[in-house]
């Protein structure tokens, strides 16, 4: 199966959106638009970098070294990834991928926000042999950080996502949309959708 190029993250996090992001980028190679947030949170990043040096982002390991900008690529998997940062404990062979975004932390993570950690874990374990039992995300606009407990499901739903966004791009057929119409208020895409 020639896929043509990587996955990323984005796909995952487009696929868990709704299916038919991966379709019109991957198949159709129509780009999805870049938003005013998109953008904010990328130049926010280096400084997020910058504070989180000299502070503690995670009081439970004060000590333990950072690695930001890990960059992550799987063949097996046909993945990759920038990680924003990575907390390694040598000892016990764990890491714990960290997150950062530019917003407030929601009243519940969206499946979205998982799938991208959930991912990153998996990376981790395959290219690092480390085992992840926790990945974080750092919300800016609201100072929160939330802890995510990672188990064998979690890391099986990265796979079926892999696997559900390959099909869409191996058999060329537009998938359905997202049950929550909502999200095609914003989306980029619905004008094309609604043509179909």
């Amino acid at each position: 199966m020639d896929l043509q190029q990587f996955l990323t993250i984005k796909d995952l996090m487009n696929f868990q959106y709704c299916p038919r992001i991966v379709y019109f980028e991957r198949v159709l190679k129509i780009p999805q638009a870049t938003t005013i947030k998109e953008l904010k949170g990328r130049e926010l990043h280096s400084l997020f970098n910058k504070k989180s040096k000299r502070n503690k982002i995670i009081k439970e390991f004060p000590k333990l070294p950072k690695k930001y900008g890990v960059y992550l690529e799987s063949n097996e998997l046909n993945l990759r990834t920038v990680l924003d940062c990575m907390i390694i404990n040598q000892d016990k062979k764990e890491a714990f991928p960290i997150e950062y975004k530019y917003s407030k932390k929601p009243r519940k993570l969206y499946n979205s926000q998982k799938i991208q950690v959930f991912a990153e874990c998996l990376l981790i374990n395959r290219l690092f042999g480390y085992s992840t039992p926790f990945a974080f995300i750092k919300f800016e606009q609201s100072n929160e950080l939330v802890k995510i407990k990672i188990s064998n499901s979690d890391i099986a739903k990265v796979k079926e996502t892999i696997k559900g966004i390959n099909e869409i791009i191996v058999t060329e057929i537009m998938p359905k949309p997202t049950t929550f119409s909502k999200r095609c208020k914003d989306c980029c895409y619905v004008k094309l959708c609604r043509r179909i």
